[in-house]
């Protein structure tokens, strides 16, 4: 360490490390692997970005009056007016032929997320490569300890569309349901552990390389602000930085530059509708604020359910993007959306993703600059048409709904990532004595479903694997 490090802690564990673990990331996984450790009282550190989540840039203008990217997609509007996304890409740069989210924040992805999840099946865990009978016993400890809620107040959309579904007939193979939400964000659960003696909370710090010794690992990062370089020691390293930086991390530390490991994103298709049933009707705008329901389907795909359906209100932000497709004024165009908006809502259909040859992201090394990650993803023409074929079969349930499609928006703008890394069935690193995984960079598939609820039950499992080790 530097002899000026703010971050010189006192800590030590028995054979002279700094500490017994260090985890590397404050989202669902880096929160819920550390959480056993701490309660079992083993010295542990978080390294972390630790960003300000509600800092904006200095530029950023009123929602309604700034400006769309280039692309038209909402992940560069954010990058563009974010002072966390910002600092970031600047940090993390990525270059990618789709719209990549990523984020330093204290509680990393968490702190965008608007607290929707599903239970993954059993044939959906064995093909991510996790163990079924131990994701199950701690998704029961993970909904205790986040008081994870089963009752979803209704607005009068979800009642409307919920009636319409118990009498229709294009139900045969899908299940409506109110979907699982709580108010959770992982920032608020790091304020309760730094409670704990035995835990320290490192900020401003983004991990580079990692190195693992005979006896301990070093984890190199530069302070964000200052650039000052630091080096924590710790008995064993749990990785938790979202697939996409822990892959980074891996490959720098390995010196894999230019080799190409998996990438996993979804494919999705934003499908904004006029709800017929709706019109006219007064809404109840304080319910359902996560969402409204959700369909799914009996139906898989290489042991994956085919699609998993989001729907929710209309909101300013769609309501921004919406105008671009609209053929009229902005001065017209702006008032007209805003009297449908109460009776519009939003479609958002998920399809699960696999390894294949054209999906991959690989480590590149310029000289004179950052490392950058290049990430190529591109569908199969199988993956495309079984898509289409989905989606007509969705569409037509939409109609039975009493839900008219205005446009149909297809994209990969989501902040769902896995793959890259392999580990055993510990969770340790392939060909690693001390270096843990505990985020989605593992999973071999990603399903259709919002993953964090399974992130975190794995996290948690893989927290109990390294404890094993102590006891």
């Amino acid at each position: 360490m530097n002899a000026h490090d703010p971050y010189e802690i006192s800590l030590r564990t028995d054979n002279g490390n700094q500490f017994d673990i260090v985890v590397v990331g404050s989202g669902p996984s880096g929160v819920h692997a550390a959480y056993p450790l701490i309660k079992a009282g083993l010295n542990v550190a978080m390294i972390d970005g630790g960003l300000d989540s509600q800092r904006q840039s200095k530029e950023l203008q009123e929602f309604p009056d700034a400006k769309l990217t280039k692309s038209g997609h909402y992940y560069g509007f954010v990058k563009e007016s974010s002072y966390v996304f910002n600092k970031t890409f600047e940090l993390l740069p990525i270059k990618s032929n789709i719209d990549i989210i990523q984020s330093l924040a204290m509680g990393g992805l968490s702190e965008v997320w608007h607290g929707i999840c599903d239970f993954f099946s059993e044939n959906e865990l064995l093909a991510i490569g996790l163990p079924p009978d131990e994701i199950k016993r701690e998704y029961k400890e993970i909904s205790k300890l986040i008081k994870l809620n089963f009752r979803t107040p209704l607005d009068l959309h979800s009642r409307l569309l919920l009636a319409k579904a118990k009498r229709n007939i294009q139900r045969e193979n899908s299940i409506y349901q109110a979907p699982l939400v709580f108010p959770y964000r992982t920032s608020s659960f790091i304020e309760k552990l730094k409670q704990f003696k035995n835990f320290v909370y490192i900020p401003n710090q983004s991990v580079y390389r990692v190195k693992e010794k005979k006896d301990h690992v070093e984890i190199q990062s530069f302070s964000i602000d200052k650039k000052d370089e630091s080096i924590a020691r710790a008995s064993f390293l749990i990785l938790a930085a979202g697939s996409i930086n822990t892959t980074r991390i891996l490959l720098r530390s390995r010196k894999l530059y230019n080799f190409k490991t998996s990438f996993l994103t979804k494919a999705n298709y934003v499908v904004p509708c006029l709800h017929l049933s709706s019109l006219g009707k007064k809404n109840d705008s304080k319910k359902s604020r996560y969402g409204q329901i959700v369909i799914s389907t009996k139906e898989t795909d290489r042991g994956a359910d085919s699609f998993f359906i989001q729907l929710y209100r209309f909101n300013p932000l769609f309501l921004h993007k919406a105008l671009q497709y609209v053929v009229l004024p902005k001065i017209i165009a702006f008032p007209l959306l805003s009297a449908l908006a109460p009776y519009v809502v939003i479609v958002d259909v998920r399809f699960p993703a696999f390894e294949s040859d054209m999906t991959f992201c690989k480590l590149k090394k310029e000289k004179g600059k950052r490392d950058t990650l290049e990430i190529f993803f591109k569908e199969t023409s199988e993956e495309l048409l079984r898509h289409r074929m989905e989606y007509d079969k969705i569409t037509r349930q939409l109609w039975s709904l009493g839900l008219v499609p205005l446009r149909t928006i297809i994209g990969y703008t989501t902040s769902h990532y896995a793959g890259g890394v392999s580990v055993d069935k510990n969770g340790k690193f392939y060909n690693s004595r001390r270096i843990y995984v505990a985020d989605s960079s593992s999973w071999k598939i990603l399903p259709a479903k919002p993953p964090t609820l399974t992130i975190m039950a794995n996290a948690s499992r893989v927290g109990k694997n390294v404890l094993k080790i102590f006891k």
